[in-house]
């Protein structure tokens, strides 16, 4: 996903390595465990379901701080919900309420799965609000799987924003998990009341007629009108009463647009296990030779057999792509996107300045410190680093410059640990 930056001076280098970006990401993966979890205690509003997530969406894409608690300001929460109001005090018992609902996890779980992965925890530990900044905890077991989804739906944030009603937007959670399949798995009417819809009180809605005309049937015409997918909904009946439900999700755009010489780097990409169509919009928001990079990368990154193999190909893959591993900023068309090269140049990729570590968990938590002890240095200090740092990268496009990007970032950070500690257990830094 692409992620802009802004233009750094030399003289604010001093104490920043890397600007903030000025607007988040649209899309973010969030994982089904929450998406498929069940608030217990009372259900959530709209304007609490927004804010979770873009908490978690935050959390996913900056580092905590040195406290365990991340944080941003209330002006850019309000952009990033679409909480047009500034009414304090409605956003504190919002966020209140966050920390009161003990969250079930992943309630569709197989029922094999269940003994050994059920969850029941509160999802958001603690929230504070000082000088014009909210700030938060996550539990930390939830926090490691929202870093890592093996199964996710692709949350669009602007899609979200849109939503005025909790059941539109829960249920557009829903569907959106399905829609490389087309359509949602069945669920009798009462898992669909309970499990997708927080219980949507149960009390008024006990019968399934008046739960469809009354919740689904607005819902549905609410996702039509505000999100980027059509759903439609399918009675199952036993007799003459409806059993289970089940929804087909069509997105509007029936095919994103894919440069031709990208078509057979899709392939590569759907390969990896990547769905067809994530690899389509990856193909339509970045260039060619990068699409190329990031496979390469991966692919020599599959066959170095020195190597543990790869758990999850596609992850490894996705962050390739975002970081620029292997990318040197020329847009020049490559000379063959064939196979993968041979495994000997796995090697010279993995010497590269900046390489990601075997473990991303270890790797962050080490560039988490190395930020400690830069921001620590005075400003002469820093320089030096710099400059060292420079003349080791060969890579142009990963220099630190008066403009840093997150892989800049990221390469620069690598290479600070390594010249702090080595290649120290990551155990021990942990």
């Amino acid at each position: 996903m692409n992620r802009r930056s802004r233009e750094v001076s030399d003289s604010q280098q001093g104490s920043l390595l890397l600007a903030a970006p000025t607007e988040p990401d649209d899309l973010w993966r969030k994982t089904v465990k929450v998406i498929h979890s069940v608030p217990r205690g009372h259900s959530l509003t709209v304007t609490q379901r927004k804010i979770a997530n873009a908490w978690m969406k935050h959390a996913i894409e900056n580092p905590r701080g040195r406290d365990g608690w991340w944080q941003m300001p209330i002006v850019r929460l309000r952009q990033e919900t679409g909480f047009a109001s500034t009414n304090t005090v409605h956003l504190k018992e919002a966020a209140k309420a966050l920390m009161r609902i003990i969250f079930e996890f992943d309630v569709f779980a197989p029922s094999e799965r269940k003994t050994d992965e059920w969850q029941a925890q509160v999802l958001f530990n603690g929230v504070a609000i000082s000088g014009g900044y909210i700030r938060w905890q996550i539990s930390e077991n939830i926090y490691r799987e929202l870093l890592r989804p093996e199964v996710y739906a692709l949350i669009n944030m602007s899609v979200m924003r849109r939503f005025k009603t909790a059941a539109a937007l829960q249920l557009w959670e829903f569907c959106v998990r399905f829609e490389g399949i087309g359509v949602t798995r069945r669920l009798r009417w009462e898992e669909l009341r309970d499990a997708v819809l927080d219980g949507a009180e149960k009390s008024s809605f006990a019968d399934w007629k008046v739960l469809k005309k009354r919740a689904l049937v607005p819902a549905i015409a609410e996702v039509n009108a505000c999100s980027d997918h059509e759903i439609e909904m399918i009675e199952f009946r036993d007799g003459r009463r409806v059993a289970e439900v089940q929804f087909r999700v069509t997105p509007k755009k029936q095919g994103i647009k894919v440069p031709v010489e990208a078509e057979r780097l899709v392939e590569r990409i759907v390969r990896l296990g990547v769905p067809t169509a994530e690899a389509k919009r990856m193909a339509s928001l970045y260039s060619v030779p990068r699409l190329h990079a990031a496979l390469r990368y991966t692919e020599l990154r599959q066959t170095d057999a020195e190597q543990a193999p790869l758990e999850v190909p596609a992850a490894y893959f996705r962050r390739a792509l975002e970081l620029g591993w292997g990318y040197t900023g020329d847009d020049s068309m490559p000379q063959s996107f064939g196979a993968a090269a041979p495994v000997a140049a796995a090697t010279e990729s993995a010497d590269i300045v900046g390489a990601p570590d075997a473990s991303d968990a270890a790797a962050a938590k080490r560039r988490e410190l190395a930020r400690a002890h830069y921001d620590k240095q005075p400003p002469t200090e820093k320089e030096a680093l710099r400059e060292r740092y420079n003349a080791q990268q060969r890579l142009p496009n990963l220099r630190v410059k008066a403009r840093v990007s997150k892989m800049t970032e990221v390469a620069f950070m690598n290479w600070l640990a390594r010249e702090l500690w080595g290649d120290e257990v990551q155990d021990v830094l942990l």
